[in-house]
């Protein structure tokens, strides 16, 4: 237990998830499960399924936490150790669980599949463990203690990993004491590098500060993460407000956004408030801003629809951009984003419009207009119908051609944001 409560560990099992053949997306939801109960998780565990290194990690992370979590490695073939390990690490056998046993037997037979003899390993538990039902596989999982810590196994697979945390440990967990529940809030930054971003927020990024402040970067977005802990739920959120409060002035016109939410959610749930539509007119970018607000459901609610007018042919034929607007100013210039937006508002019917026309690279720029030169434009429909166009240019790093495309996608969703 530390300043922050209860801690918990998460080890995932197999050798799959060493030698990419899969990506460990179990550990991230346990984490964030655990923690909302008031667990403070500080560390993942990968791990194979070689027995001398999965007990060392089992038992590694038993003397650090209050309480481990394992996904994996409760299968019905040789190579699934997690009963064998963790009875070994206990000095104990196994013992033919015979609850278990009837579970498996009534999974098969709902499902009128055959069972093959080797599924009787899933019923055999360390002596001392407490078997947990799994009603949505055929592995039972169980808990034990270890080296003073609350030990559960858990399945692999994720649909039955989900079922029976929900079902057995998140439950437990809420009945132990010196929980600290966390709370979340998320700013996002364009504009500044990592690094001055950071020496900006150097007063709130100590070590062993509450709440926690951290910096993440992708595609060019910086999001500013707090993680509050406190008795209560409340508590954390207050906390988390408070630092936020102290923030959001050093961050001035970086700042574009807030929540916990994905960019393009809150695109979504801003327009879908609003009931606003949008469409996209998309050269350098190629559907990207389309293809990710359509990812998300609802987003039929707002999106009109959407052109990837690449060529300057289409440009003109699609959008009606202006031949002497090409020939005068070039592809990647501001009137012709103009244009382009324009074009996309009036061919949609759509409220909002917003282009896109860049050089990505590696190929393709010059001196006056360097890989990573982007324009955009959005596009307003007024109450008249009247439509206001708006342009401008982003000079993007030019650190490889999907970095900046990602970076317009997220200058996109600020214009919509604002």
């Amino acid at each position: 237990m530390t300043a922050q409560g209860l801690v918990a560990e998460v080890v995932s099992i197999g050798d799959e998830l060493l030698h990419a053949g899969l990506i460990d997306t179990n550990s991230s939801y346990l984490a964030d499960q655990l923690e909302r109960v008031g667990l403070t998780v500080q560390r993942f565990t990968v791990v194979g399924d070689e027995p001398d290194q999965l007990q060392g990690a089992i038992e590694s992370a038993c003397r650090r936490a209050d309480l481990v979590v394992l996904t994996g490695g409760l299968g019905p073939t040789l190579d699934d150790r997690t009963r064998d390990v963790v009875a070994a690490a206990l000095g104990e056998d196994l013992r033919f669980d015979e609850d278990s046993w009837r579970e498996v037997l009534e999974w098969f037979a709902v499902f009128k599949r055959p069972m093959p003899d080797s599924n009787r390993r899933q019923a055999e538990l360390p002596q001392s463990a407490v078997a947990l039902t799994n009603s949505s596989g055929t592995a039972p999982g169980f808990r034990v203690q270890l080296h003073g810590a609350e030990l559960f196994a858990l399945p692999g697979v994720p649909r039955e990993m989900k079922v029976m945390l929900k079902e057995h440990v998140l439950p437990f967990a809420q009945q132990l004491g010196g929980l600290m529940p966390k709370a979340q809030a998320c700013l996002r930054v364009l504009g500044p590098s990592e690094a001055v971003l950071g020496e900006r927020l150097q007063q709130f990024m100590a070590a062993g500060q509450n709440p926690l402040c951290g910096i993440t970067a992708s595609g060019g977005m910086l999001s500013v993460r707090l993680v509050a802990f406190a008795p209560t739920e409340a508590q954390a959120a207050s906390l988390c407000e408070q630092a936020a409060a102290k923030i959001r002035p050093l961050l001035g016109e970086w700042l574009f956004a807030e929540g916990l939410a994905t960019v393009p959610q809150l695109v979504l749930e801003q327009l879908a408030a609003g009931q606003q539509t949008v469409a996209f007119a998309e050269s350098c970018t190629g559907g990207l801003c389309s293809s990710r607000l359509t990812d998300l459901p609802g987003s039929s609610a707002v999106l009109q629809g959407g052109v990837v007018a690449y060529s300057n042919a289409a440009k003109q034929e699609l959008l009606g951009v202006g031949r002497d607007q090409l020939e005068a100013y070039g592809a990647v210039s501001e009137p012709v984003a103009a244009a382009m937006a324009e074009g996309a508002c009036r061919r949609f019917g759509a409220d909002l419009a917003v282009a896109t026309t860049g050089i990505a690279g590696p190929g393709g720029g010059s001196e006056d207009k360097p890989v990573g030169t982007v324009c955009f434009a959005l596009a307003k429909r007024g109450s008249s119908g009247l439509i206001d166009v708006k342009a401008w240019t982003v000079p993007i790093a030019d650190l490889g051609r999907t970095f900046v495309r990602d970076r317009a996608v997220f200058e996109v969703w600020r214009s919509l944001l604002q």
